[in-house]
């Protein structure tokens, strides 16, 4: 009667080792960060931004988006160096235009206080189109 239970007992800790291990050795879904959502958002967004720069200047044919370039930064506004008002967050991404290796701009949203997601209908050229430095007219 004690080696059947011996025997039983060590049978249910193989197996629930095995099950253990198992169960253990499944991969979790992996989430994304704050920052990876939001470049995701902009990604999908991605013809409404290139609309957007292409209306700024009609020599614009075509956008190349540098998606490693999306910086998140916080603003504290100011007037003549003196703090006003509250603190504020913007996003930028670097792009190119016409495929030109050498040019360059930078485009910037504010964010929806709600979903702090970038908000597409508050978006600026902060810098101007350039091509190696030189302003593009």
């Amino acid at each position: 009667m004690k080696k059947r239970l011996m025997i039983i007992t060590a049978m249910g800790f193989v197996v629930f080792l095995i099950f253990g291990t198992v169960w253990g050795q499944k991969n979790p879904t992996p989430t994304l960060n704050l920052y990876e959502k939001r470049t995701a958002y902009l990604k999908e967004h991605e013809q409404e931004m290139t609309d957007y720069v292409k209306s700024e200047n009609p020599k614009v044919e075509n956008v190349q988006w540098d998606w490693d370039s999306v910086e998140i930064e916080t603003i504290q506004p100011d007037a003549g160096g003196i703090p006003t008002g509250d603190k504020y967050q913007s996003l930028d991404i670097e792009g190119g235009f016409n495929n030109i290796t050498d040019s360059n701009f930078v485009l910037s949203f504010g964010f929806d206080n709600k979903t702090l997601y970038p908000n597409m209908k508050h978006k600026s050229i902060t810098q101007p189109l350039r091509i190696g430095g030189n302003l593009y007219e």
